[in-house]
This record gives C-alpha cells, sequence and structure tokens, in this order.
C-alpha cells in the first residue's frame, strides 16, 4: 500500500476509533518535534500525546531507531502503522511500550489489524515538550506560574529550558495538548472528512 493509502486507512480505522472514544481531540498531520529533528506522519492531541508513524510498502525501517529516540521524548503513547510488507520486522524492533497496526490488501479490500495496543511511555522529556510550544505560548506559561520575570527578552531556547527545569512533566504536557489543541493557525483534518 501507498502511504496515502495507509494514512487514509488509519483515518478511517483507528483515528475514527479515538476521535468517537475522546470527540475533543485534535489530529495533526507531520507534527514537527525536536526543533525539526523530525516529523510524526500523525499526532492526535488530547489528555495526551498519542503519535502514529507510518511505514508503506515503498518505506523502509532504516530510520526507526532515530526516530523511536525522538518519539519516546514527546509522546505518551506512539503507534507504528506498518504495510504488511514489514510485519515481521516491525514485530523484532518495535519498542516493547508502542502499539503496531498491520495494514494491506485481504480479499482485495485493505484491512487494518491492531496487533497490540500502544502502552504508556514513562520516558518522556520536558524540554522536548517545552520545545512543542511557541514563543507567545510560553510566556503565557511563564506568567501563570510568575516564572516570566527577566525572562521576557531572552530566546525561546533558553525559555524551552527554563519551563523543562521548572516545571513537572505532567505540568508541561498538560498545557502543551491544551494549546495544541487550541491553535487555529494549522491545518488540522475536519472529522467530516474521515
Amino acid at each position: 500500500m501507498k502511504e496515502l493509502d495507509v494514512r487514509r486507512l488509519l483515518y478511517q480505522t483507528e483515528i475514527k476509533r479515538v476521535l468517537a472514544a475522546h470527540p475533543k481531540s485534535r489530529v495533526v498531520d507531520e507534527l514537527e518535534l525536536s526543533r525539526g529533528e523530525a516529523r510524526v506522519d500523525v499526532a492526535v492531541i488530547n489528555d495526551c500525546l498519542h503519535g502514529y508513524e507510518i511505514k508503506s510498502a515503498s518505506d523502509n525501517l532504516l530510520r526507526l531507531d532515530r526516530q523511536q529516540e525522538i518519539y519516546k521524548r514527546v509522546f505518551e503513547k506512539m503507534t507504528l502503522v506498518v504495510d504488511e510488507k514489514h510485519a515481521h520486522e516491525a514485530v523484532k524492533i518495535v519498542p516493547s511500550c508502542w502499539g503496531l497496526i498491520v495494514v494491506g490488501i485481504r480479499d482485495g479490500a485493505p484491512y487494518a489489524d491492531e496487533i497490540w495496543p500502544a502502552r504508556t511511555n514513562r520516558e518522556l522529556d520536558p524540554l522536548a515538550i517545552a520545545q512543542l510550544l511557541w514563543r507567545e505560548e510560553i510566556m503565557e506559561l511563564m506568567q501563570y506560574f510568575d516564572l516570566d520575570q527577566g525572562n521576557k527578552s531572552k530566546s525561546r531556547k533558553l525559555l524551552w529550558q527554563v519551563l523543562a527545569k521548572k516545571l513537572t512533566v505532567d505540568q508541561l504536557k498538560a498545557f502543551v495538548c491544551y494549546k495544541l489543541k487550541q491553535r487555529n493557525k494549522w491545518k488540522a483534518r475536519k472529522k467530516s472528512r474521515i
């Protein structure tokens, strides 16, 4: 299956199921992470961040090691969605807390089989989470926690470091999820298109 076909099937199955359970979720395609080091194919944002990485038939799994290192810093849950061509290899290399969905064509129709669900990742990095915030969002959070004094003119890089040092992962995650759901400058997929 081609990448667009896999993405479409993911939206028609897994994302549709998640939105039914959490209707106020936000779905974002190609979410940039770690200051542009990587982009996750699909991110679902509700009270947690859940990433979906797609590997179509024309892809390989060579970059997955590097992607895992970045994704584990940001996503509380992560799922690998692979074409059936990659299923055997994916089962061996996917991290134990990641979910795994295999897609393909069976009897002439596309299918998506969940091999196992994603489990909670406990290796979140407060700096990587803070880096999802835009400058005005950073300042809003700093003002809320009275951290803005003397920091207003500092670079985003330094502000992210202050947030990561002064706030807990749970505090950062809650604010980041709230802000990512509120952003209106993104091209988010509408529920009606699923």
